[in-house]
């Protein structure tokens, strides 16, 4: 979800935070320009020098085809909780993987994909997706959104069966958690980096100056006070009120959070908090936020969730809620849906779809609910999966004839520039840095846009 602006998130219940990220997988970071299915055939620049050692041909390889597995979320389960879905995915990464495999292919091979539905709740469903395509399908590997808010459904793909996997919604833990340094990707930004990216551009504009600022986190995510926002409010000159971090992801019931976070509001009362920062897909879910906003009113808002906070703010939208109480939140992000939609190498992932479907992609900014109240966001769809695509073959044809898990390691750690990623105008990979985007500034959330808007224009946030 683009977070990019992408954009799964806010939920009923701390267990369907993985789903908030869902919608928010496609269109966040968005900017470019080129088209994708030149970015393969020897556009990458490296940081370090590569070439591809001889070898056995990895697991699903074979001289003429990759065999790959795709992802998908089921979004019949989950419908009670979501405003959008995006369409038939598996059809559109039909025309997608056809498109690429007739236009060069990848490393001189086509892929032969495998599809997978899932329910995005808990880790039975994204276990299931990886045992199905590691060891029943034997796959190469993994393609598409696995939505595990625990991790465990993505380090069973890349640390449990050394498995490639290109997917969403990641985090710097999850990236590093493999059996081996690049064997898991995103095409987005991690969490963590996009909070650094946030807290350097507020200190670059200071933003926070005469600002106390309190932290909201969850379980999952306080470690960042200590080891990424404490360092930098502090660094900032920035005063600090009290850290609540709420019992969230082990439940659906929320109720001993809930009690948490009243507490935390009023003794953020005493201690004259005028700020809170966000850290978390769970805590910046509706109910928390509302509740917030009403204990807090004035106090700004900033988030590093912001997939999860651009599907719960659109869904305020569509409930009319007035005021809205995402108005005016701070995250880093790229082009709004709309403006990265319109980029050159975004068109050219639309056009490819439409010449083979004859079906028109509709913008963001002209989609409206169906009958059934959802939004069917093919473009979402559209982008993700030629996102994906466009760096699988940017690896793969590096590596060329002998590919398997080693040779796509050292490509990975020696890629360096991504060009012509669908919307993002920077997107580097290397050693270290395994999430691709870095197309982002300061944005705030308006209801009039349906999104979060640049205040500004985005820069190369690499890092």
């Amino acid at each position: 979800m683009h977070v990019r602006s992408r954009r799964i998130t806010g939920f009923v219940a701390a267990a369907l935070a993985s789903i908030t990220a869902l919608a928010a997988c496609g269109s966040s970071s968005k900017s470019g320009s080129s088209s994708p299915t030149t970015a393969g055939a020897g556009a990458t620049s490296s940081t370090a020098a590569f070439k591809a050692t001889t070898g056995p041909l990895g697991t699903g390889v074979t001289d003429k085809t990759i065999k790959v597995g795709v992802a998908i979320v089921d979004f019949v389960p989950i419908q009670q909780f979501v405003d959008f879905n995006h369409g038939d995915e598996e059809a559109t990464s039909k025309v997608m993987i056809d498109y690429f495999n007739k236009h060069g292919g990848f490393g001189g091979r086509t892929l032969d994909a495998t599809y997978m539905k899932y329910t995005a709740i808990g880790s039975a469903g994204p276990n299931q997706v990886c045992t199905a395509f590691t060891e029943d399908q034997k796959v190469f590997a993994v393609l598409g959104n696995i939505e595990d808010p625990t991790g465990a459904g993505q380090a069973c793909v890349s640390k449990q069966h050394s498995t490639v996997f290109l997917g969403h919604d990641l985090t710097d833990v999850e990236l590093n958690n493999v059996a081996k340094p690049g064997l898991m990707l995103t095409t987005d930004i991690a969490a963590e980096r996009r909070l650094n990216v946030l807290l350097n551009i507020l200190a670059q504009q200071k933003t926070l100056a005469g600002k106390k600022v309190a932290v909201l986190a969850e379980t999952a995510t306080a470690g960042r006070i200590k080891t990424v926002i404490d360092p930098a409010l502090q660094q900032m000159g920035v005063q600090k009120g009290s850290d609540a971090v709420l019992a969230t992801g082990s439940s659906t019931d929320t109720t001993a959070a809930q009690a948490q976070l009243d507490a935390a509001i009023e003794k953020w009362k005493t201690e004259g908090v005028n700020a809170v920062l966000i850290s978390g897909p769970d805590v910046v879910s509706k109910q928390f936020v509302e509740k917030l906003v009403r204990g807090l009113p004035g106090t700004l808002l900033l988030t590093d969730a912001t997939s999860s906070a651009t599907g719960a703010a659109q869904d305020e939208v569509t409930a009319k809620v007035n005021p809205n109480p995402y108005e005016g939140m701070l995250t880093a992000n790229g082009l709004p849906d709309q403006a990265a939609f319109e980029t050159p190498t975004v068109q050219n992932c639309v056009k490819i779809y439409e010449d083979a479907t004859g079906t028109k992609v509709i913008a963001p900014k002209d989609l409206k609910p169906g009958s059934d109240g959802k939004r069917v966001q093919v473009y979402v769809a559209v982008e993700d999966i030629c996102r994906q695509l466009t760096l699988f073959k940017q690896i793969t044809d590096k590596i060329g004839p002998y590919l398997n898990n080693d040779n796509w390691a050292a490509a990975v750690a020696s890629l360096g520039v991504v060009p012509n990623l669908p919307y993002s105008q920077y997107a580097t990979i290397h050693t270290g840095k395994y999430d691709a985007d870095d197309t982002f500034g300061l944005a705030k959330f308006e209801s009039s846009a349906n999104d979060f808007v640049l205040q500004g224009n985005v820069t190369n946030a690499a890092g």
